[in-house]
C-alpha cells in the first residue's frame, strides 16, 4: 500500500498545531516523506506537531527512531511533537519500542492538540454529551505503566496517561477531570507542588487525588496526603512488585474502595 503524508493546521498564531496525517505503511519511503513534511513545517515556523497515525496500517521498527529524531528537532525549535490515533499493531509497537518522554502518544487528536497547548473547540458539558469526566494517570515506574498504560477506561471513565506533571497539568486545565492517580515514584517535590496547584485551581480543586506505589513508598504517600492528596493505595500488601493477575485484581479492588469512599464524601 502506497504511503501518503498530509498536513493540516488546527488553530492560529502561537498556539497553532500542525497535524501530519500518515496514511498507509510507515516504512523507509514513508519515513522520508514524514521527515520532509515536518521539516517544511519547522521552516514555516510551526514547531507544535501532532502525527496522526489513525490511518497508519503498519510501522517499521526503524521508524520509531525517526519519530524520536523528529521530536528532538521540534524541541530544538521551541515546540514539541506528539503522536495520536495509533491503534492495533501500530499502537502496540509504539508502546513496546517508543520513548514516551520524547514523543508522547494519545488516543485522540483532541487530546494531542491540548497536550501541545493548542486550542480546540470546547466540548459540550457532561450533562449534554453524556461523556464522562476523565481519569488522569500520571506515572513513570514500570509497575505503574504495566497497570495503567493499556487501560482505556477505569470505573467507566476514559483514562488519559502522562509521564510528566507539566503535560498533565495542561490537560487538567482543558478537560473535565474526575480524578488523578499519581505514581509515588514521581519526584515528591514536583508532585507536592503539582498537588498544591490543583488544590488552588477552582476548576479542578474538587477532583480526587490518589497516590499509588509499593508499600515502601507509604511515607511518601502520607507526606503528599498532607499536601492535599486523598489517599495512598499500595500496589500489594507485601513485596515491591505486582507479579500476577491476582495481585493486579487486588490492587484495583483497593483502588475502587478508595474511589467509593471519595464519591461518598462528595455526597
Amino acid at each position: 500500500m502506497a504511503v501518503d503524508v498530509r498536513r493540516r493546521r488546527i488553530g492560529s498564531g502561537d498556539r497553532a498545531v500542525e497535524i501530519v496525517d500518515v496514511v498507509g505503511r510507515l516504512d523507509t519511503p514513508g519515513g522520508a516523506l514524514l521527515r520532509t513534511s515536518i521539516q517544511e513545517a519547522l521552516k514555516e515556523g510551526s514547531a507544535l506537531i501532532a502525527i496522526n497515525l489513525s490511518e497508519c496500517k503498519e510501522i517499521h521498527r526503524e521508524m520509531v527512531g525517526t519519530l524520536h529524531s523528529l521530536a528532538k528537532a521540534c524541541r530544538r525549535a521551541g515546540g514539541g511533537l506528539v503522536i495520536c490515533g495509533a491503534v492495533g499493531d501500530v499502537g502496540e509497537y509504539l508502546k513496546a519500542f517508543g520513548d514516551r518522554s520524547l514523543a508522547p502518544w494519545f488516543d485522540s487528536e483532541r487530546d494531542a492538540v491540548l497536550a501541545l497547548g493548542g486550542k480546540v473547540e470546547p466540548e459540550s458539558s457532561d450533562d449534554e454529551s453524556g461523556e464522562p469526566p476523565v481519569v488522569v494517570a500520571l506515572g513513570v515506574s514500570d509497575v505503574f505503566k504495566k497497570l495503567f498504560w493499556k487501560l482505556g477506561a477505569l470505573g467507566g471513565r476514559p483514562v488519559a496517561k502522562f509521564d510528566s506533571t507539566e503535560s498533565a497539568h495542561e490537560f487538567l486545565r482543558k478537560r473535565t477531570i474526575h480524578s488523578l492517580i499519581a505514581d509515588a515514584d514521581l519526584n515528591p517535590h514536583e508532585t507536592a507542588r503539582f498537588i498544591k496547584q490543583i488544590r488552588t485551581t477552582p476548576d479542578v480543586r474538587g477532583i480526587g487525588i490518589f497516590l499509588v506505589g509499593p508499600p515502601s513508598k507509604r511515607n511518601v504517600g502520607r507526606a503528599l496526603m498532607e499536601e492535599g492528596a486523598d489517599n495512598f493505595v499500595p500496589f500489594v500488601f507485601s513485596g515491591e512488585e505486582i507479579v500476577s493477575k491476582l495481585d493486579a485484581r487486588a490492587f484495583f479492588s483497593r483502588l475502587k474502595e478508595a474511589y467509593d469512599h471519595f464519591e461518598a464524601s462528595r455526597g
